[in-house]
């Protein structure tokens, strides 16, 4: 018995990103075989990594750190919750006495309702209210960095947030992370829409409605249970601009989500996409190929998906059942 592939489909409507052939071909890419550089830009680089979120926190621990001994500015784009990544840095800060005098924060995108309004940090639906509660707060207060120095999304700032950013200087690290949708955050194809790649990356800060996967994806992040509770994820959001992430000096993405903490990679198709389709405004993620910067994909994210695993072993058992089905069949008879 053989599988015969006689059902054929288009990718639904309402995906920004339909080129059938594309996504057959990138969802066979390996990461481990792409890690290293050898993308458009040539400072660019993947690496798969056993744990992002360690890999993420000595990283922004040791730009803090740097900034203290030189006394310099370090401007941050940082997304949120990042709450694992947030503790473990303040550990180490309030371990060795660090300050963060020097450190600048924005933030990668915010909640907002129906209306536009956005979530307050001290709401439990603010994305930044994390940072403050596992990171500020937490913080031995002689090393926080002013209050001024953390700039919150507001319904009267989110046209303006790209001007501010640019006022700081441009963001020295932009953290990042995909959605399911296949965007950087909150930056997504529906929310950008753009014919070429120089208008998209012309885009600054805004007020946006994420697409329905963007919901879903965050449903099942800890702030909503890891339950699947869309009903409880705010509809809108306000979010920085691709052009604030291509001023950036550098960017580090980190791709570790897996549903519910399970093995299966929520980012998985989302990354291969980005790294390995084509670098296009239906894409957007693919813009980080095209500075320097590091993507890090965790081990699980990194790991093969498991039907290509599951399709030989499939047909063995299937064959074994033919061949048992067969045999009584002849004794029947």
């Amino acid at each position: 018995m053989a599988f015969v592939n006689q059902f054929t489909f288009a990718p639904a409507p309402w995906l920004p990103f339909r080129d059938q052939e594309t996504l057959d071909r990138v969802a066979l890419e390996d990461f481990y075989a792409h890690q290293g550089r050898g993308f458009e830009h040539p400072e660019f680089e993947l690496k798969v990594v056993q744990d992002v979120h360690n890999y993420f926190s000595i990283d922004l621990f040791h730009r803090i750190r740097l900034s203290g001994l030189q006394n310099k500015r370090l401007v941050l784009i940082l997304p949120s919750p990042e709450n694992a990544v947030f503790i473990s840095t303040v550990e180490a800060l309030n371990k060795y006495h660090v300050s963060c005098r020097n450190v600048e924060i924005f933030f990668l995108y915010e909640y907002a309702n129906e209306n536009g309004d956005v979530a307050p940090w001290q709401s439990p639906y603010s994305r930044s209210g994390h940072f403050m509660r596992y990171f500020y707060q937490r913080l031995d207060a002689e090393l926080r960095m002013p209050l001024s120095q953390i700039h919150f999304f507001t319904k009267e700032n989110t046209a303006d947030y790209s001007a501010m950013l640019a006022e700081a200087g441009g963001a020295d690290v932009a953290y990042t992370s995909l959605s399911w949708s296949g965007g950087i955050g909150a930056i997504d194809a529906e929310s950008f829409p753009a014919d070429t790649m120089e208008e998209f990356l012309g885009f600054g800060s805004r007020l946006v409605t994420p697409m329905p996967e963007m919901i879903a994806h965050d449903s099942l992040r800890g702030m909503f249970g890891c339950s699947g509770d869309i009903g409880n994820v705010p509809p809108r959001a306000v979010t920085v601009g691709p052009k604030d992430l291509a001023a950036a000096r550098l960017r580090f993405d980190a791709e570790f989500l897996t549903a519910c903490g399970g093995n299966p990679g929520q980012q998985k198709f989302a990354a291969k996409l980005a790294l390995f389709g084509p670098v296009c405004p239906k894409n957007p993620a693919s813009m980080l190929r095209l500075y320097p910067g590091l993507c890090c994909v965790s081990a699980d994210v990194a790991r093969p998906p498991v039907y290509t695993e599951d399709v030989p072993q499939l047909q063995v058992t299937l064959d074994e059942i033919q061949k048992k089905s067969n045999g009584v069949m002849s004794i029947g008879k």
